[in-house]
């Protein structure tokens, strides 16, 4: 059996998911296999168009209403256009001169929330891509093994020749398709933030 296939295919593999970890080491993480930077969180200034909400992190759990609404904007199944009807509601029902602030305090809330669903998000890509490592550094114990056999006339080599062969073989295919996961769960975050800025926008929209 021609092991350079192989290696190449596996060599190419570990270096694509080392090098797309160069990107998130300027962040003090090199198992960050995504291409856009690792950011802990979002800022609200990033998103949102209105009065500070420093200091607001947890009371909006206090307001009963808004602790009700929060949950049934940032579902993550929510529909924009239902979504954005409940903030309609949400703020012709407050009193003038109210509504900023509990428009605010609205905000605070879905940032927090969809904050901490990235971070769910966050350690599960890293869980996985660390999980990615620990097999490629496999793979490649496995071809060092190989290299060492091959040049082991023994019945016992050659025995242990074929069982690796069959072994690598199954391995770089369950590589190979957990490789190919990844872009899709890097584009799970970036869909969070879609979601935080639209809601942003949509609240803000009805700022005083």
């Amino acid at each position: 059996m021609n092991l350079y296939p192989i290696r190449r295919s596996i060599f190419a593999l570990v270096i694509t998911l080392y090098g797309s970890m160069s990107v998130a080491e300027t962040v003090d993480d090199r198992h960050w296999p995504c291409e856009q930077a690792l950011v802990a969180e979002v800022s609200a200034a990033v998103v949102w168009d209105g009065p500070s909400v420093e200091g607001l992190a947890d009371r909006w759990k206090q307001d009963p209403e808004v602790a009700a609404l929060v949950p049934r904007l940032t579902a993550r199944r929510a529909d924009a256009a239902r979504a954005e009807a409940l903030i309609e509601k949400f703020a012709a029902a407050q009193p003038s001169g109210e509504r900023d602030q509990r428009l605010s305090l609205l905000f605070s809330g879905v940032l927090q929330v969809l904050n901490a669903d990235r971070h769910r998000l966050h350690t599960g890509i890293l869980r996985y891509s660390r999980d990615q490592q620990r097999r490629a550094n496999a793979l490649g114990d496995q071809l060092a093994e190989i290299a060492r056999l091959e040049s082991d006339a023994s019945d016992d080599a050659r025995q242990r020749l074929a069982e690796l062969r069959r072994q690598i073989d199954f391995e770089q295919r369950v590589f190979d398709d957990r490789e190919r996961t990844i872009p899709f769960l890097c584009t799970r975050p970036r869909v969070v933030e879609q979601r935080m800025g639209e809601l942003a926008r949509a609240i803000a929209y009805h700022l005083e």
